[in-house]
């Protein structure tokens, strides 16, 4: 059974700024995958700040799922800093299966990332801000 965090962002990032987006392909197809009620899936690539286990300022490229009938990156400039809402981390357990001659092979063990909406630090900040009031 998959395991998911909705992750606070403020808490877990020093920064999180925008690189890029694009269409999120259909595994084994060419076209843009979609959600079962035909909503466009987009890859959002974002870079994250943060302190690692030894005080150290890191610095990693994260790949973030959005659904949205827009293009999420729509714009925003690379370098944009960013706010996602309901930024969930995914676990996929690892598991043993047999493919068709017989051999094993271990499929899943993936982290994945997912964002309701990714907007520009400033407005999030204050969509937040005013939701608070």
């Amino acid at each position: 059974m998959p395991q998911m965090f909705i992750v606070d962002q403020a808490a877990t990032f020093s920064a999180v700024a925008f690189l890029e987006s694009s269409p999120k392909i259909a595994f084994g197809k060419e076209t843009q995958d979609t959600t079962k009620d035909g909503t466009p899936k987009w890859e959002v690539q974002l870079i994250g700040g943060f302190r690692d286990q030894f005080g150290k300022n890191a610095h990693e490229v994260i790949k973030v799922n959005v659904t949205s009938p827009k293009d999420p990156g729509e714009g925003l400039n690379p370098y944009t800093p960013v706010h996602m809402t309901n930024f969930t981390v995914g676990v996929t357990p690892p598991e043993e299966r047999t493919d068709g001659q017989g051999r094993k092979k271990i499929v899943g063990g993936t982290v994945w990332y997912r964002a309701d909406s990714i907007q520009a630090a400033t407005a999030g900040a204050a969509r937040r801000s005013s939701s608070e009031s």
